[in-house]
């Protein structure tokens, strides 16, 4: 009996642990809070245009195989400069990857994508979408 009891309550705990508020939200509007230069190949942030793209370049930075994972064009991607903005729109391969709309610069209104770990990286939450 007392094992059902503490597989009941582990499960128990598990699911109340599990069931955390996603980082992202759709609407939420970011802006690149890090030093980035549209102008410089070596010191810009980027924008995919391809979802599969951003994943790509995602799974390489995890497996460090960059033959393998990793192909993308430069001229696939959106270099942007510091104070760019962006809105999300949806996520995408497991909350890997997330589709962004451009507020700002040259092609401003057109979606592109960003892998998350780069949006809370180098990324700062607007003040006016803060909830807190």
């Amino acid at each position: 009996m007392k094992i059902i009891k503490l597989t009941a309550l582990s499960l128990l705990t598990i699911s109340v642990y599990s069931e955390t508020k996603p980082l992202f939200q759709t609407g939420e509007k970011w802006y690149l809070n890090a030093n980035s230069n549209k102008l410089s190949p070596t010191n810009s942030k980027v924008l995919y245009f391809m979802p599969n793209d951003a994943y790509h370049t995602y799974r390489a930075r995890k497996f460090g195989d960059w033959d393998v994972f990793s192909i993308v064009d430069s001229r696939n991607i959106e270099r942007l400069n510091k104070g760019d903005a962006i809105e999300i729109i949806d996520t995408k391969y497991n909350d890997k990857v997330l589709e962004v709309k451009l507020l700002s610069g040259f092609n401003k209104g057109k979606n592109f994508f960003i892998i998350t770990e780069d949006l809370e990286r180098f990324y700062k939450l607007s003040e006016e979408d803060s909830y807190e």
